[in-house]
This record gives C-alpha cells, sequence and structure tokens, in this order.
C-alpha cells in the first residue's frame, strides 16, 4: 500500500469511489456527483490536503486508488479559516481495511503541520463506521442537527464532530499550503505510518 498527496490526475479514481456514495446512500446529502473537472480543481486549489491509498499490488489492479481524504473549508467567512472540514471515502470491497484509518493518520498530521487548529467532521447518520473512525482518532460528538436533510425519502440528522489539532496560540500564525508541509517529515512519517496501518 501506497499514501501520497493526490494530483488532479486522481480526479476520475476519486469520483469512482464517490459517486456511488452520492447516488445510493444518504453517507452524503449531495444529490449529484461532481464532475471531473470540478474535482481537479477542487484537487488542484493547493491549500487543502487531498490525500490517496493506492494499492501497490495485492487484490486489486496496480496503482489503484482504493480509497481518498481531503479537507477543505469549515466556514467561508475570515475568522474560520483556522478550522476545516474532513472526510474519508473507501471503495467498495476495502471498507473494514484500515484505509480510512491510514488515511486519516496522515491528514490530521498534514493539516496540523500546515497550523490549522481544528478539524470538524460532519456525518449523517446514522453511520456507525464513520462515527467509529472519527471516534477511534479522537474526534468528540458536540451535537445533532435534527431532521436537518432529507434524502432518499426520509428525513435525515446529522451529528458534528471536532478535533483539536493543536494549541491555539493568542495570536496564530496563517495556515500554510499544502506545498510547504509536502516535505516535513512528520507528514512523511505519518504517510508511512497510515499505509503500514492497511490490512492487505
Amino acid at each position: 500500500m501506497r499514501l501520497r498527496f493526490a494530483t488532479p490526475d486522481d480526479a476520475a479514481a476519486v469520483r469512482a469511489i464517490y459517486a456511488p456514495v452520492v447516488r445510493e446512500t444518504a453517507i452524503s446529502f449531495a444529490e449529484t456527483p461532481p464532475s471531473v473537472a470540478d474535482l481537479r480543481a477542487q484537487i488542484a486549489d493547493g491549500q487543502y490536503p487531498w490525500l490517496v491509498c493506492e494499492a501497490e499490488e495485492g487484490d486489486a489492479e496496480p496503482n489503484a486508488v482504493v480509497g481518498f481524504a481531503k479537507a477543505g473549508p469549515h466556514k467561508d467567512r475570515a475568522a474560520y479559516r483556522w478550522a476545516v472540514d474532513v472526510s474519508a471515502y473507501v471503495r467498495e470491497g476495502w471498507r473494514g481495511r484500515g484505509v480510512g484509518t491510514g488515511l486519516y493518520e496522515a491528514l490530521l498530521e498534514t493539516l496540523a503541520a500546515q497550523r490549522f487548529h481544528l478539524a470538524v467532521a460532519v456525518i449523517a447518520l446514522p453511520n456507525p463506521a464513520s462515527v467509529g473512525l472519527h471516534e477511534s482518532k479522537g474526534f468528540e460528538r458536540v451535537g445533532t442537527f435534527e431532521a436537518v436533510g432529507y434524502k432518499r425519502g426520509e428525513w435525515r440528522d446529522v451529528g458534528w464532530w471536532q478535533l483539536s489539532l493543536a494549541d491555539r496560540p493568542a495570536d496564530p500564525d496563517e495556515p500554510r499550503p499544502v506545498s510547504a508541509v509536502c516535505d516535513v517529515d512528520r507528514v512523511g512519517a505519518a504517510l508511512d505510518r497510515g499505509a503500514a496501518s492497511v490490512d492487505r
């Protein structure tokens, strides 16, 4: 297994994992999957990390992307810029094998190195797999919006979880782009640890 930073060329593989979640489940509240072009632009943005888990051998074609994790802005207003929303999605057949855990290992370390201070997970309920993943990484539930969304014929609750990534200084430094941390030792080590945690 290999964990690495995504490139725009991974957009089609990312969409192949995410599109069925949009179309067939209520895990994502999106109703139409993003286009490959939209995903290419998001990955290329450079401020927020996108990571992929690549199966180099075994029961997937060589170099197949079997999962991804990403971060994005929590809110648009400037005061929120030290907080990020995070999520991970894993290809069917690879779920329950530690791919999401490994991706989060690296994603959270990357975000801390970028000087983000809070990671937020917004989870459509029920979703015990996602809740278990986030709580295993230290996220704490902070609230629930009841019947806040309607998808696939039902009203859906959404839970909010958060994780502090670093101490909060009185005068925080600005978050750094992904390019500023790609070669940081702690990030590389987290990518290696994440890959090692996947059950081959």
